[in-house]
């Protein structure tokens, strides 16, 4: 999906992103011929977000989800090292999600000490600047700032991409990611768990038809869910004690169905406590179903949301880069692995992954033979591919049978004929 960012923030000013006139279409350049990134979808499947700029002026670009990127002036030249003075028109592209690891095409696999690793990312970009189709580069010396959106809150080390080789340049310097102050937790869905049998109990009995998210539900638990001895109901005996008149609840969005629970007695005595709405059975099973229609819903918009953190990092240049660190699986089962299509040419020309959604960690398998195979039984996992004309399989069948084996076929079944746009793709894979 391409946005064009009508406005940018330059020096406290606003600059138009006004075209110059149309130009020649200009020529690949050799590393681009020879790049080795190749999405295996048809069409644009990609975040980008466009601007064009005055590099004369010291220029910020923001995006919806958070991310930003500041240019110093004077600091764009051409392939013979001149000084640009023409608008430059710079593509930023960002690589969060599962759905767009695989559709980027771009190798995740780190080679150190002669053993290959995957990588698991916290947030991945590309930078690209042209002057009328042409590329221009980052003057020696220079530097520009991004501020990369992420779902993730971990510390990670920082790659580049040689896109000729696909070999990833690694740099000592860790990436420290900060709270990003305008994120909203309430966009996003929270995954239920079932009652823990273990918990302290509260014996509650309020109205909960101002809760739209709770009314559904006919045989609520409310489990005490607080780490502090002035939130425990048992540590403080005006709790049982005193007869409570209003209720209120507020989501914490830490926890699904997790509250900050007031109470009052009559509006003088007032006494807060966190507390979760535990479920089971047949409320456990729709709440599963809620969690997971709205995780597709917000798949498709996720692009557009705010992240929670930003990681600032400081190039050299344009290119392709990634905040990440190997992941390592806990307990792998390997396998000589073959994938059934139907046909052995529909194989050929398809790419296989390996999703783990939990941490959005994508192993990519473009070509047979598929003698490295490895699942990791520590955790959940999706096994599915890309064919020709943008049809997405999945297995479908008890991958658990491929355990102790040596060689495995997995049966693909299509679960999508033909996805046109990403927010279909990111559905697709949400709904897995």
């Amino acid at each position: 999906m391409r946005t064009v960012i009508p406005t940018l923030i330059l020096s406290g000013l606003l600059f138009s992103c006004g075209g110059d006139n149309p130009a020649d279409d200009g020529e690949l350049t050799s590393e681009e011929v020879n790049s080795i990134i190749n999405s295996p979808l048809e069409g644009d499947f990609q975040n980008d977000a466009e601007f064009k700029f005055d590099p004369t002026k010291p220029a910020t670009f923001e995006t919806p989800n958070g991310s930003s990127i500041e240019i110093p002036a004077n600091a764009i030249v051409d392939e013979n090292g001149d000084p640009v003075k023409k608008k430059v028109d710079l593509t930023f592209t960002q690589y969060h999600s599962a759905a767009d690891l695989m559709a980027s095409g771009i190798p995740m696999e780190y080679d150190s000490a002669g053993t290959s690793n995957h990588f698991e990312s916290a947030g991945m970009f590309s930078l690209d600047a042209r002057v009328k189709k042409k590329k221009v580069f980052l003057k020696e010396g220079e530097s520009i700032k991004v501020n990369l959106a992420s779902d993730k809150n971990d510390q990670m080390n920082f790659y580049e991409l040689d896109e000729k080789t696909g070999d990833w340049t690694y740099d000592p310097a860790p990436v420290t990611p900060i709270a990003n102050p305008s994120f909203d937790r309430s966009k996003y869905p929270i995954k239920p768990v079932k009652r823990n049998k273990n918990a302290f109990v509260l014996d509650l009995d309020f109205d909960l038809s101002d809760f739209d998210e709770l009314e559904a539900f006919s045989g609520i638990v409310w489990e005490y869910s607080g780490d502090h001895d002035s939130l425990d109901p048992r540590k403080n005996p005006v709790v049982s004690s005193t007869e409570w008149t209003d209720f209120d609840l507020e989501p914490t969005y830490d926890e699904a169905f997790e509250y900050w629970l007031v109470m009052n007695r009559n509006r003088k005595l007032t006494y807060k406590t966190k507390v979760k709405a535990a479920l089971q059975g047949e409320d456990f099973e729709n709440a599963m179903a809620q969690y997971k229609d709205k995780k597709i819903e917000i798949a498709a918009k996720r692009d557009s949301l705010k992240k929670p953190f930003i990681r600032s990092v400081e190039i050299g240049g344009f290119g392709t880069f990634n905040c990440d660190y190997i992941h390592s699986m806990m307990d792998p089962e390997e396998m000589i692995a073959d994938f059934d299509f139907g046909s052995e040419d529909l194989k050929a020309r398809s790419a296989v992954f390996v999703m783990y959604p939990e941490t959005e960690v994508v192993v990519n398998y473009y070509q047979p033979p598929y003698t490295m195979f490895a699942l990791d039984k520590a955790q959940p996992y999706e096994i599915l591919a890309i064919l020709p004309g943008n049809k997405v399989a999945a297995y479908k069948g008890d991958a658990t049978k491929s355990y102790g084996k040596s060689e495995f076929t997995f049966k693909m079944d299509i679960v999508a004929e033909g996805v046109q746009t990403k927010a279909d793709f990111e559905r697709t894979i949400a709904g897995l």
